[in-house]
């Protein structure tokens, strides 16, 4: 038997049964090893995928991003370019009249004409101007067929927003004209008053113009969702989402969106986010795209959405996501091949001059998406740059209307001293004309009083002529010193002085109008931030009129005392100089219109209406307020000014 007590006829039995177990084994660890290999490549092939796509959608997020920053720049621009109109409007005296006249229909046609002109010059949609009520008493559009005028818009959002805040806006189908556009409104003032609200429509469609040139495609939605502004007219006036019943009830009632197949919604899916505020997306397979529609619209795509700033409007780009799936794909397969031609060690030489060859186009690929990339970016950054040096010259232009305004702001002041001057000229004739009478007698007397050696009463008459010359010079430097230009240069100013100069010029129509004067003022010297001339002149008007009020007094029949009083408080921070006559006081259909230019209650011919109106603007100028009120014994108007301490030399 041979050693190991195995028998070799047994043994050679046995033999293919053994071959028979070891290749099953052998196949079983070839299948497993396989198996764990297999699995291994399409886990890195899944893996790669991932991260392939995800890095090629972030450089499209990037991308969509910088479009989006223009977007939200030209936006925001072609709104400011007509912001400036509603406050523009509110300048004019007579849109302001036409709010407390609008039965005035000279005036009406007036202000459309006014209200044309400024719309054609700004190239607005629509300019126009509403009652407190909302009826739209005058507009730019007054000789359309779907003209504004006579239409109240009291229920639109814009209009309550201005009414209760100050402006306000607003996105929607025009009510007479049915075409979209974006309203701003502002309020209109009238002695501190809110009498009217002034609305801008403004057409954006430019702004969809520029995208389709641009070839990108992009909508803009309001708060609730609803696209307004698009690249796809299919889109315009629908949802992104399905509208709560809330929402839907508030937009038909502001009738925002009054279009055919409104507030439907265009069948947008969220599939899983993208970054901050992007998501990939797609479209429902019955969703209502245009025909012309980009073809990536009809797959998944990135949405990448922004709110716009001081609006509750969002902005959102689609863009085609195809480039980074493809890219992606190919990464993928590169990685499966590069994991497979590991097991093979002949063909992973082919394979690698395969995938550096891959790798060299992917880069030339990549180096030829850069260099478009950089004249894509150039391109916007020239675009920008050009509408930067349009809004600088817009800028420069609304500058330069400034400096007009401040310059015939400054002839009106000098227009109201000459008018002030005009007033006073009979009293200081008279106050001039008995001195120079009085200096012709003296003189006389003085010749004959030396012919006769008599040298005191000479001496005496020529004293009293010094006297009486130098109080002309007062008269006169005083004069010249009110009437001359002064510029607006604040600085610490004493009110006693500053009254008494006014008092001296109004002087001879005190005394000739048998006016008592009196005078309240602290014992300490009082200081106001002001500008000296100027300050004169607002006391000056306040006491003529005072004067021209107490000069009806006996008229009624009513004996009452002519009794000026001028009162100065010294307060906390700030200095009060009160002006009381005990003339017929005011009424409230006078005190309405008491600041307006050119309204006046003197006879025709006796005064412009300007003393008041330049008054409260020189007042305004200097920070402080002048107010009216009625007393039981006349009528009392009341300066305030900032006050100034003794070390303050200017503002």
């Amino acid at each position: 038997m041979p050693r190991g007590g195995v028998s070799p006829r047994l043994e050679v039995r046995d033999r293919p049964v053994r071959n028979w177990l070891c290749q099953h084994v052998h196949a079983q660890q070839w299948l497993k090893r396989y198996a764990g290999v297999v699995l291994l490549i399409v886990a890195g092939i899944y893996w790669s995928y991932q991260y392939a796509e995800q890095l090629g959608i972030e450089t499209i997020r990037r991308a969509a991003v910088h479009r989006i920053d223009i977007y939200d720049t030209a936006l925001k621009s072609e709104l400011a370019r007509y912001a400036y109109l509603p406050s523009l409007v509110n300048l004019n005296p007579e849109v302001v009249q036409l709010l407390l006249e609008p039965n005035d229909a000279a005036l009406t046609g007036r202000v459309d004409q006014y209200l044309a002109a400024v719309n054609r010059g700004a190239h607005s949609d629509t300019l126009y101007i509403m009652d407190v009520q909302g009826n739209t008493l005058a507009s730019s559009n007054w000789d359309q067929p779907y003209s504004f005028v006579g239409i109240n818009y009291g229920y639109r959002p814009y209009f309550q927003e201005a009414l209760s805040t100050g402006s306000g806006t607003f996105y929607g189908l025009g009510a007479a004209s049915k075409e979209a556009g974006y309203f701003y409104a502002e309020r209109i003032y009238a002695s501190g008053k809110v009498v009217g609200i002034a609305t801008v429509k403004i057409n954006l469609s430019k702004i969809e113009q520029i995208w389709q040139r641009a070839g990108d495609t992009a909508t803009i939605s309001d708060i609730h969702g609803v696209i307004f502004l698009s690249t796809q007219d299919r889109w315009r006036f629908k949802s992104l989402g399905v509208l709560s019943a809330q929402a839907r009830a508030a937009i038909i009632a502001n009738h925002q969106y009054d279009a055919p197949g409104a507030l439907e919604p265009v069948g947008l899916i969220m599939q899983e986010p993208a970054g901050d505020t992007a998501n990939i997306a797609r479209f429902a397979p019955k969703a209502n795209l245009s025909p012309h529609a980009p073809a990536f619209l009809t797959s998944r795509f990135l949405l990448l959405s922004r709110a716009v700033p001081d609006t509750s409007w969002t902005i959102s780009t689609l863009s085609d996501i195809t480039p980074a799936e493809v890219s992606a794909v190919n990464v993928a397969l590169g990685v499966g091949l590069g994991m497979t031609l590991v097991m093979v060690f002949i063909l992973y030489l082919l394979q690698r001059r395969r995938i550096v060859a891959q790798e060299l186009a992917a880069k030339e690929n990549l180096r030829h998406m850069n260099e478009e990339l950089e004249r894509k970016v150039a391109r916007r950054t020239d675009a920008l740059n050009r509408m930067n040096k349009t809004l600088e010259l817009e800028i420069s232009e609304r500058r330069r209307a400034e400096t007009v305004l401040k310059s015939t702001l400054q002839e009106l002041v000098q227009a109201g001293k000459m008018a002030a001057l005009g007033q006073m000229s009979a009293s200081i004739t008279h106050e001039l004309n008995q001195p120079l009478a009085a200096l012709r007698t003296l003189s006389s007397n003085a010749l004959m009083f030396m012919q006769r050696f008599e040298f005191d009463e000479a001496c005496q008459n020529l004293r009293v002529i010094c006297d009486m010359t130098e109080r002309m010079g007062r008269i006169t430097s005083q004069l010249k010193r009110f009437a001359r230009k002064s510029p607006t240069y604040l600085e610490r100013v004493l009110i006693g002085p500053a009254i008494s100069n006014a008092i001296f010029l109004l002087d001879a129509r005190i005394r000739s109008g048998n006016v008592e004067l009196v005078r309240e003022e602290p014992e300490e010297s009082v200081y106001a931030i002001a500008e000296p001339n100027r300050l004169e002149q607002v006391f000056i008007n306040l006491i003529s009129n005072a004067l021209d009020a107490m000069a009806e007094i006996g008229i009624d029949g009513l004996a009452r005392a002519r009794v000026l009083t001028i009162i100065v408080c010294d307060e906390a921070d700030h200095v009060s100089i009160g002006v009381r006559d005990t003339g017929t006081g005011i009424s409230d259909e006078v005190r309405n219109h008491l600041f307006e230019p050119f309204f006046t209650t003197k006879d025709k011919g006796e005064g412009l209406g300007l003393g008041l109106t330049i008054s409260i603007g020189i007042i305004q100028e200097f920070g402080g307020t002048l107010v009216a009120q009625n007393r039981p014994d006349g009528t009392e108007f009341t300066v305030r000014l900032k006050r100034a301490t003794l070390w303050e030399d200017n503002v």
